[in-house]
């Protein structure tokens, strides 16, 4: 992660593949053509039909969500893909957390104390996304979890 985005077709790469890979994209800066400018944009989805991307959605620091077609861009700065606890943008942030947390709260209910190898290498890439604090003092989620995760988080470092 931290990788520049080089293009339309990072971002989807990188959209299309947050599950997988975890993260989000941010950018410094996004101009639209009308001269707003919207610090710490987060990008959410990006359209396309055949080759040609149309529309771009992404998170402003205040927490609005924007659909704007590429046309009325000019010019994203220095946009990177992030871990989710990495993010500056508290709004996108905090609705990330709060969605893996979830989500990892669901796959340990589903798993039932097994911990099997795919469910621990979701589970790991989750908490290495949003960080241990939010979890930490879950009632829900084991500290045996965080436990296995960073044992096996050692071993591989």
């Amino acid at each position: 992660m931290n990788n520049s985005i080089n293009g339309f077709h990072d971002f989807y790469t990188i959209l299309s593949n947050e599950r997988k890979i975890g993260g989000g994209i941010e950018a410094e800066t996004i101009k639209l053509r009308t001269g707003e400018v919207f610090r710490n944009p987060v990008f959410t989805n990006i359209d396309y039909s055949g080759s040609v991307f149309y529309t771009i959605g992404f998170m402003t620091e205040d927490g609005v969500c924007m659909i704007v077609h590429v046309n009325d861009i000019s010019s994203i700065t220095s946009p990177v893909h992030k871990k989710v606890a990495m993010i500056r943008n508290k709004y996108y942030r905090a609705m990330k957390v709060k969605e893996k947390v979830k989500y990892l709260k669901r796959l340990f209910k589903a798993d039932q104390g097994a911990y099997t190898k795919p469910f621990l290498e979701e589970a790991k890439l989750i908490i290495e996304d949003v960080g241990v604090k939010p979890i930490e003092n879950d009632q829900e989620i084991g500290q045996e979890l965080i436990f296995k995760i960073s044992n096996k988080v050692n071993k591989i470092a």
